[in-house]
Parts: C-alpha cells; structure tokens; sequence
C-alpha cells in the first residue's frame, strides 16, 4: 500500500506543479485566459489539493525515508509556504509572488525527488548508511569506491523495508519472504520493474542501476551470500 500511495503522491504533486505552472503562464499572457480556466479547473484543483494534502500525511506518519535527515520537512515547509503566496498572487494578479510560488513549489519538488535540501541525491544515501560507514562516491556507480550492495541497502530501507521488514520476512499486504525466495537476479529485477500481484512496478522510478543495487543487497542479506554479480 505504501508504494502505491507514493506513486499516487507522485502523480498529484505533478498535476498540482503543472495546473500552478499554467496558472502562472496565464497569468502573465492573458488575464482573461487567467479567469476562465481557473473557473474551468476550480473542481479539479480542490481535489487535486486534498489528494495532495492526504498523500502526503499519509507519507510523513509511514515513510521510513522522512527520519533520514530534514529534507521531508523542509518540502513541506516550501509546498505550505508556496500555497498562500499562489493564492495571493493569482487573487490580486501579483507576477513576481506567482513566479515566488512556482519557485517553491519546484523545489519542494526537487527536494522531493532527490530528498536533499541541496538536491543532490548522493546526500540521502549517505545519511542512510549512517555516520563513519561509507564515503559519498560509494553510491556513485560511475565512482571506482562504487559499493553495489551498500546502494541497495539505502535503496531498499527507502522502498523496500515498508513491505518486507529489515529481515525479509514482514509480509505485510502480501509480501513475499525474501529469505525463501529462489529467483535469481533477472527474475528479481523483472519483478522489481513490472510489479507482481500486490507490489507495484518501480519502471520509470528507479533506474536500471538501483534496481540491480536493490537485487545485489536482497541476494547478499537473504539470499546466503549469493554473489550478487
């Protein structure tokens, strides 16, 4: 249920970016445009907004991610923040508070995306692996100190660890017992990408490599020390 309430905060976060981003087009191009299409989308914004709003509590109380550094709280703090100076600025056609809050509410998004206030994705991983353990290069897979399966172990806390617990074997909606499990790492990296039964697929938000790290550290911590190249 959590990867799929992520991906559905995912999608809303974007239509929300998308249907300020217009707004702010408008607003700049034709005023009248401005009026009738926020009439037109009224509806579509009020649920769009309480989608986003119930998404991401919903995160913020069951993301084991948001405790790993204050990346989660400094989106929410630019996403609130940007929303009363959207409504100003749309309400008394101010310009420069408009492109205010689409400035916000992108970063809140690239924050979002990477969970860095610096945006830099590398930051995350290396507050997950916990102080004195790993050098920020080690989740570089383009770095010679690359450590596939101390990538996978951040990968797999950050998206894995909801469903099948730090041991494997949680089960929670359906999971299946990666201490048990006899497929090998292309079976595995097919599951991960399309989804199976109850897991949803992670193409298109993890890319190739972490989805190869997210195999090397199942088939390292359950799988008996199966080499995972």
């Amino acid at each position: 249920m959590y990867t799929g309430i992520l991906h559905s905060h995912t999608l809303v976060v974007v239509l929300f970016v998308l249907l300020y981003l217009i707004k702010t087009i408008l607003l700049f191009t034709s005023e009248s445009k401005l009026a009738a299409f926020t009439k037109r989308t009224k509806i579509a914004e009020m649920v769009i907004s309480t989608l986003f709003l119930l998404t991401g509590v919903y995160l913020a109380f069951n993301a084991p991610s948001v405790g790993v550094g204050n990346w989660f709280w400094i989106k929410m703090a630019a996403v609130f923040a940007s929303i009363p100076v959207a409504i100003i600025a749309f309400k008394r056609k101010i310009k420069p508070l408009a492109l205010l809050a689409m400035a916000l509410m992108l970063y809140a998004y690239g924050v979002s995306e990477t969970k860095s206030p610096k945006m830099n994705k590398a930051d995350y991983f290396s507050q997950l692996a916990g102080p004195g353990k790993l050098a920020v290069d080690q989740f570089d897979p383009m770095s010679d100190t690359y450590d596939i399966v101390y990538h996978g172990q951040a990968l797999y806390i950050n998206n894995c660890v909801v469903c099948h617990g730090e041991d494997g074997a949680l089960g929670a909606g359906g999971s299946k017992n990666l201490q048990l499990s006899m497929k090998d790492k292309n079976e595995m990296a097919t599951i991960i990408l399309n989804g199976k039964n109850g897991m949803p697929a992670f193409k298109g938000y993890l890319s190739n490599e972490e989805v190869m790290a997210t195999v090397a550290y199942i088939k390292t911590k359950f799988g008996g020390g199966v080499n995972p190249h």
